[in-house]
């Protein structure tokens, strides 16, 4: 007669005999609990080789069933909710290597493709050179940091691509959004610098000695530190997205770019009073209200081409910037700086009521605009409207620019400080006025300059006579 085990699993048995309900025992763990029986089995029945709990039974005759069968595996979970797990597959220290004079290091990496699912792939990473780092401890020191984001337990398969390939996405879904300027900018950049350079790269190799090529290449074709770093601020746009979006991206800090040095600065084109006055009386309306505008205030050529009717504020005599014009579309302001009002000068307030005689109201309200109602373009007034009356009064040709700078030159010469100066050109940084407008000198600075003189005089005179007295005692 078979006796029926009375424990198993960590349980005792019902003493009814049910063979479909489990009493546990809490205090008792589940790998004591399977060594007790299976001791208690081979007692029993020393020919049974199973394990109760695990569908066997010391007596053929009395089923055992119980759902202790497995432990689940206990995986840890966002937030504590039951869904995709996040543990590793096991922790990677990866193979590190010396090729050459550069340390490379070698693990595997989790990749989301295009349709969803993930591939992992072996991949190969630079560490740095041999000169950065001269012993393979101080190699695999960095090598673990490298390493240590898929080791995380919080690591997510990433997205990889070229950068051509992001950027295709990138000008759809980001550039797109931007301003009309700012698009044409980036696309210029995109197609004439940065693709051709790192179009076939994936987005982790865009790292500093990379960009650092990148500037080096760009600087030996001639172009300005001003244009270089435009680059880099499209490229840091780029890279900063893909970053946001999930993709694996490098990293590089323009503060540790050796950048090429500032040109010499060639002298900005700007009329005399009397040339700017003779250029407004010569041209027409629109253009001679246009110009006035220009000269009298300081406003940006887009500026100045942007203006609504709605902006003129006859009451208190300003003049509101709200928006600009570019290439015969409208779009915000420069900067925040540069959504100021101006004050509209007495003599240019008469001319504007004369002008709102004559205006023809247009569905945008432009005070300037053309036969389809948008702004003119800059290029266009300038080449067709302003050029020929500078050439017929012999005056070199400039651009409408010209009167900003005019502008500036007789506000500093009639001794405004450069604060009035910054806010009347509405300059976010007083330096952008002295950086860009120091070739104008107010009538202190050159007031200044003369009494240096006066005093220097005296003792100019005295050496030229001891000069020429060392010539007569020869």
């Amino acid at each position: 007669m078979t006796r029926k085990p009375t424990q198993f699993a960590g349980g005792t048995l019902p003493g009814d005999g049910s063979s479909s309900s489990v009493c546990t025992d809490p205090s008792r763990s589940a790998p004591d609990a399977r060594k007790f029986a299976t001791r208690s089995t081979q007692a029993d029945d020393p020919g049974a080789s199973g394990v109760l709990g695990h569908g066997k039974s010391a007596d053929p005759g009395i089923s055992t069933v119980t759902n202790c069968d497995s432990l689940p595996i206990q995986g840890q979970h966002v937030s504590g909710q039951r869904g995709e797990s996040l543990a590793r597959r096991r922790y990677q220290k990866a193979n590190l290597e010396l090729r050459g004079n550069t340390w490379t290091i070698r693990f595997r990496e989790d990749m989301l493709r295009s349709d969803g699912s993930v591939e992992r792939k072996l991949v190969r990473a630079v560490v740095g050179t041999r000169q950065e780092y001269p012993t393979r401890k101080l190699a695999r020191r960095r090598a673990d940091e490298l390493v240590s984001r898929v080791n995380r337990l919080d690591y997510r398969p990433i997205r990889v691509a070229t950068f051509a390939e992001f950027v295709e996405v990138w000008q759809s879904r980001a550039l797109a959004l931007m301003k009309p300027s700012t698009q044409k900018a980036a696309r210029a950049h995109l197609r004439i610098h940065l693709l051709p350079c790192l179009g076939r790269l994936r987005l982790d190799e865009v790292g500093q000695e990379l960009v650092q090529g990148l500037v080096s290449g760009m600087a030996g074709k001639r172009l300005s530190r001003h244009m270089i770093l435009n680059v880099l601020y499209t490229l840091r746009s780029a890279l900063g997205s893909a970053r946001k979006w999930g993709y694996l991206v490098a990293d590089f800090k323009v503060s540790d770019l050796v950048l090429p040095a500032n040109g010499i600065r060639a002298m900005p084109r700007f009329f005399t009073a009397e040339q700017a006055t003779e250029i407004i009386v010569a041209a027409g309306n629109p253009w001679r209200t246009m110009f006035a505008i220009a000269a009298m205030t300081g406003l940006r050529p887009g500026e100045v081409l942007g203006l609504s009717v709605d902006d003129l504020d006859f009451e208190h005599r300003l003049i509101y910037v709200r928006q600009t014009a570019y290439y015969s579309k409208l779009q915000t302001p420069k900067s925040k700086a540069s959504a100021a009002p101006v004050p509209m000068p007495a003599l240019l307030e008469e001319m504007l009521r004369e002008y709102l005689r004559v205006w023809r109201p247009n569905p945008k309200r432009l005070l300037f605009s053309n036969r389809n109602g948008n702004p003119f373009g800059e290029n266009k007034v300038v080449q067709k409207r302003l050029w020929p009356i500078l050439d017929k009064l012999r005056i070199v040709r400039c651009g409408m620019h010209a009167f900003r700078h005019t502008h500036t030159s007789i506000l500093i010469s009639a001794g405004a400080s450069p604060v009035v100066a910054q806010r009347q050109l509405r300059h976010s940084d007083v330096r952008t006025t002295l950086e860009h407008y120091a070739h104008v000198l107010g009538d202190e600075q050159r007031q200044a300059a003369e009494r240096v003189a006066e005093i220097l005089r005296p003792s100019v005179l005295n050496v030229t006579k001891l000069e020429k007295q060392g010539e007569w005692l020869q």
